[in-house]
């Protein structure tokens, strides 16, 4: 049964389980949903990891930052001990390990954020990347039907379409483009095939944006962007509440992203935004 709208894992099950973790990803694919969302970094060794932060800081008891660190000295970090005693042992997962249990989910959409940015430390972006895509090729996850590549650089997503078109993958951005780096330069929306829309867009009088607490944008942005063709997204804790949920969902949000999978699921549900997979 076709669902109305996709509900995507966030960094897995991140709001139950070690973020990026392939613990994480099997629990997530326990569940009704149609995507899994994650994170890769490229090693100074030629390596592609699974990690949301550009360093190790945050989430594993190591520091330091992926691009200047061996694959070696990655997988000796532990990526589960912060967020509770009996995870003790995760590792940051090779982003091979997680394509061959995604090979073995057809049925699942991979949303892959490229982390490396080209604005922030160059060319190694641009080579971060295509080893990236090239993996995914290797594992059968590749085409439009199966692969939504997101990112906050506009240089990524000019390069990728130089290379790649739409039948290959999608491409995911985000609103207001001043989230983009390297929006100053180039025109980000024009590379969009979906848009996550985060809050209102207000700027300050020198041009930041305001977050005024806002979660979901404006129904108007919602229409705007609909319009163009570009397919309505939602995460920014999108989580637990059900109002905003039921919100998003009457401004035109199509696709879901979420910490706690299983509560959205039933949310959208609840409120007629999708059906449950037969």
């Amino acid at each position: 049964m076709d669902t109305k709208v996709t509900l995507a894992a966030h960094r897995g099950w991140r709001g139950k389980y070690p973020e990026n973790t392939m613990l994480g990803f099997r629990k997530a694919l326990e569940l009704d949903i149609d995507a899994i969302e994650m994170d890769a970094h490229m090693t100074k060794d030629y390596q592609i990891v699974v990690c949301h932060d550009a360093t190790l800081d945050r989430t594993t008891d190591t520091c330091g930052e992926i691009c200047r660190m061996t694959l070696e000295e990655v997988r000796k970090a532990d990526a589960g001990i912060k967020f509770g005693e009996e995870f003790k042992g995760e590792k940051v997962p090779t982003f091979e390990e997680f394509l061959e249990l995604m090979a073995s989910r057809p049925d699942i959409r991979l949303l892959l954020e490229l982390k490396d940015y080209p604005e922030v430390i160059g060319d190694f972006a641009y080579a971060s990347a295509e080893l990236t895509l090239s993996l995914c090729r290797k594992y059968g996850i590749f085409g439009s039907d199966r692969l939504t590549v997101i990112t906050f650089s506009t240089g990524i997503c000019a390069w990728l379409r130089t290379r790649y078109t739409k039948e290959d993958f999608l491409i995911h951005g985000f609103y207001p483009k001043t989230k983009m780096k390297g929006w100053e330069n180039d025109e980000p929306y024009k590379y969009y095939d979906e848009v996550c829309l985060f809050n209102n867009g207000e700027r300050d009088p020198q041009g930041f944006p305001i977050d005024r607490g806002t979660v979901v944008a404006d129904k108007a942005r919602f229409t705007e962007f609909a319009l163009m063709g570009i397919k309505p997204c939602v995460y920014y804790r999108l989580n637990t509440d059900e109002d905003v949920h039921r919100l998003a969902y009457e401004y035109g949000a199509i696709g879901f992203t979420s910490d706690h999978p299983d509560i959205c699921g039933q949310i959208l549900d609840k409120i007629g935004a999708r059906k449950l997979k037969k």
